[in-house]
């Protein structure tokens, strides 16, 4: 703060009260005599304090009434910058969301600035960071191990407080319950994939889940309520989770390869899992195992990447709609960068029918 002109300093401390809720949408910011006595400054200050806060959409100043907190649209030049955070760029179902969100972006005299937070908290507020000081114009975040409080949380203060708009996508900290997100139904999506199990003639589910995630979390979620409504048998010991750390060698970790080995023996006939990726070397270690598939083991898996299809048997899936779902996402920041409020959006799942799981002749 030391060095900064005085009218930045006072700038700074009533962004951060707007921030936090002190100075709400609608409300009158204090008068200029009464944050000249606050600050000890002078009314020249106090008016270049204003300005500042009015170059951010913060505030509206009235003729005659006063000045108004207002989250509208900054004053900017040029073109938009959006920066992107996704948890992946090159990996599985992100190009397709990726592209999704450029486009609608480029179509709008927009440019994605776009990083990889490999789910690590740590490199999002690197990146986050990097980003604030780079004057980004708004945000869209695929948040780090959602499931967990996150420890970025002054970041994302720090945005609102210069009224940088930020979208999260795909999964959101649910403590930052004032940011609005553009999600899958994780929750609807493991109903359905439990009850299609069930409804098929599959008596007994196991289920793969990712669980530093909330999109993992929710969908086990569904799983295990959708079994308790329907009457099914489950118990915890019938769900393999795993974390970010393991995924890339759950299936020969000791807990991959036993859960491998409890399929083998068919303690269960269906299996959910977490995602297509996850899936198919499921299928490549029942085949090993000699198990024979569909028939011993029917299995539903999420997102509908390319990989569901070279599988064998191919599986089905509940299909993420990944392009349309990031143009969704940029067309919701387009809206808030124009001081519109956008609320909270959950996106359906479609069963795309393969041969992984198909009805049972004695279900």
């Amino acid at each position: 703060m030391a060095g900064k002109p005085k009218y930045l300093q006072v700038a700074d401390i009533l962004r951060r009260e707007i921030a936090e809720g002190i100075f709400r949408d609608g409300d009158k910011l204090t008068t200029e005599e009464e944050l000249r006595f606050r600050f000890r400054v002078s009314r020249q200050t106090v008016r270049q304090a204003i300005a500042q806060l009015e170059d951010d959409g913060l505030v509206d100043r009235r003729r005659g009434s006063g000045t108004y907190v207002r989250h509208g649209p900054r004053k900017r030049q040029g073109l938009l910058r959006i920066g992107m955070l996704t948890s992946y760029i090159t990996d599985y179902i992100s190009p397709e969301i990726l592209s999704g969100v450029e486009k609608t972006l480029n179509e709008n005299s927009a440019v994605m600035v776009l990083s990889a937070t490999q789910n690590d908290p740590a490199l999002e507020r690197s990146l986050m960071e990097r980003l604030l000081d780079g004057q980004v114009d708004g945000l869209i975040v695929e948040g780090c191990r959602t499931a967990e409080p996150t420890p970025n949380a002054d970041c994302f203060l720090r945005l609102a407080e210069r009224n940088i708009p930020v979208l999260f996508m795909n999964a959101f900290y649910r403590e930052l319950d004032s940011v609005p997100h553009l999600v899958m139904d994780d929750y609807g999506g493991g109903r359905r994939a439990a009850e299609e199990l069930v409804h098929r003639g599959y008596k007994k589910l196991a289920g793969v889940f990712k669980m530093d995630d909330l999109q993992g979390v929710e969908r086990a979620r569904g799983f295990r309520e959708a079994l308790t409504d329907l009457g099914m048998p489950f118990s915890e010991d019938s769900l393999l989770t795993f974390d970010t750390e393991e995924r890339m060698e759950l299936f020969r970790s000791v807990k991959g390869e036993a859960f491998l080995q409890r399929l083998a023996a068919k303690e269960f006939d269906g299996l959910v899992c977490y995602n297509d990726i996850f899936a198919s070397p499921v299928i490549e270690a029942l085949e090993n195992l000699g198990v024979n598939l569909p028939e011993d083991l029917g299995i539903i898996s999420f997102d509908n990447a390319q990989v569901s299809a070279l599988c064998r048997p191919a599986l089905t899936t509940l299909a993420h709609p990944k392009e349309r779902f990031g143009a969704r996402a940029a067309e919701k920041m387009l809206r808030m960068l124009e001081g519109e409020k956008e609320g909270n959006e959950s996106m359906k799942w479609t069963l795309i029918e393969r041969d992984s799981a198909p009805v049972r002749k004695n279900g």
